[in-house]
């Protein structure tokens, strides 16, 4: 039988005894680690503001003349608007790679507005009516952004607000080719009858497509066609108790203008 020294013995319980808690302690369950501190959020990430130069294309507004039978009115014929140039601006938000809103204002200037009427149908006579309108969209608009190619970033969106339509400077005047073709001896121009400012405010809605260019320093150029539909218009009473009334005034507008993101938001997917 082998027997080993008292010293040799006494040496291998200490290590025995010393090797048990380091096991237990690896048996014990080990602590979660703590918690990550919240992410920090950037306020204003996606924000942008816009300014833009409009040219406006008036198609052919509609008579909405009154009918009245016992006051027989003649349909207005030939009415027009000339193309007049505007500016506006807005403020948007980015909200993902795709889609984005914003709210523009857009003043559009004084646009000279003429049309004949008469009820002989211009057999004797005929009158010019005319003055000056100027239109003020508010509209909140969404956009789809399609992607990016080279640079170039396209969208389409529709927008939905207000417009205030403003009919200045209005007057009629009559010219008789026959004599006394209103009453009066004599042929050629009559005096002119003014009519009254008058300020309308209707619904209004756009539609619109373009394409945006980054240049750099949160800004991009930005380019679109916009169709708008700036709902009726009419004039002041004049004093024989007669107006213009117009309905269905729409545009088709060529837009240009810079666009600055305030801060980061998404990166534009690209391709």
């Amino acid at each position: 039988m082998l027997r080993l020294p008292r010293t040799t013995l006494v040496l291998a319980l200490l290590g025995a005894a010393l090797v048990q808690p380091a096991r237990s302690a690896d048996l014990r369950p080990s602590l979660p680690p703590p918690p990550l501190p919240p992410e920090a959020v950037e306020v204003g990430t996606g924000w942008y503001l816009r300014a833009d130069f409009t040219e406006s294309f008036y198609d052919r507004p509609k008579d909405a003349t009154l009918v009245d039978p016992a006051n027989p009115v003649p349909p207005l014929t030939r009415l027009r608007l000339s193309h007049e140039g505007g500016y506006g601006g807005g403020v948007g938000y980015k909200i993902n790679d795709w889609l984005r809103v914003d709210v523009t204002v857009d003043q559009r200037l004084r646009s000279s507005f003429s049309t004949y009427s008469s009820g002989s149908n211009f057999r004797t006579g005929y009158n010019v009516e005319a003055g000056q309108l100027d239109a003020l969209t508010g509209l909140v608009n969404v956009y789809a952004d399609l992607g990016t190619w080279w640079g170039l970033t396209p969208y389409i969106g529709g927008g939905v607000g207000f417009a205030d339509k403003n009919f200045r400077r209005g007057y009629t005047q009559t010219t008789c080719i026959l004599d006394s073709c209103d009453g009066v001896p004599g042929t050629g121009l009559r005096d002119s009858v003014k009519r009254p400012d008058r300020s309308v405010t209707t619904l209004a809605w756009a539609l619109s497509g373009g394409v945006s260019y980054a240049i750099g320093g949160g800004f991009s150029v930005d380019a679109s066609y916009r169709y708008v539909n700036l709902g009726r218009a009419k004039s002041g009473i004049d004093e024989f108790g007669y107006d213009t009334r117009l309905k269905d005034v729409t545009a088709n507008e060529v837009r240009v203008g810079l666009r600055y993101m305030l801060t980061g938001g998404p990166d534009p997917v690209r391709y």
